[in-house]
């Protein structure tokens, strides 16, 4: 129930849209890559040291993470096109015979697959959820609040005593606006 609670309040927070947008993009990167190397590690443990709203990104890990297999014949086309290309063929081999990197995978066609996919997706993604946040907050968050419903349903018993909890939780004043 917290962690649904922090994702609602990250969305009707003042917190920037941009660390929502890239909490969101970089849970539909570690989705597409294959957990269990050391590439997903390390990603997933990049995102604890950069501005991202972490229950926002584990809600969505854990929903497209469900969701991975279905892009695996896309994402294993797209890695062995990628592992097959002459040109990167040295490349790889560099990778594969340094020291630590084979436990990244990156010869597996669906890491390489997964990878290059979240790479290439992920500034739109980015942008793209940048701005459903911005709508969201303008125009639905603002015609829910007006309504009937939402503001008789602050003023019952329950709604208030989770309110109350929230903010001792969180530790900020004021009511939900």
């Amino acid at each position: 129930m917290n962690f649904l609670f922090k994702i609602l309040k990250a969305l009707n927070s003042n917190q920037r849209p941009g660390e929502i947008a890239a909490a969101a993009s970089f849970a539909f990167l570690l989705a597409l890559i294959p957990g269990g190397n050391l590439l997903w590690i390390f990603l997933f443990g990049l995102t604890f040291f950069l501005k991202v709203n972490l229950a926002v990104q584990m809600g969505l890990l854990i929903l497209l993470k469900t969701a991975a297999p279905l892009a695996d014949p896309v994402l294993h086309s797209l890695g062995y096109f990628v592992l097959t290309l002459p040109f990167l063929q040295g490349f790889f081999t560099t990778l594969q015979n340094a020291p630590l990197l084979p436990f990244a995978k990156l010869n597996n066609t669906l890491v390489t697959g997964g990878l290059v996919a979240g790479i290439l997706l992920w500034a739109p993604l980015f942008f793209l959820f940048s701005s459903l946040v911005r709508r969201y907050r303008e125009g639905f968050l603002r015609a829910i609040r007006n309504t009937k419903v939402y503001k008789a349903l602050l003023k019952l018993p329950l709604i208030t005593k989770l309110q109350k909890i929230s903010r001792a939780v969180s530790g900020l004043p004021g009511r939900i606006r």
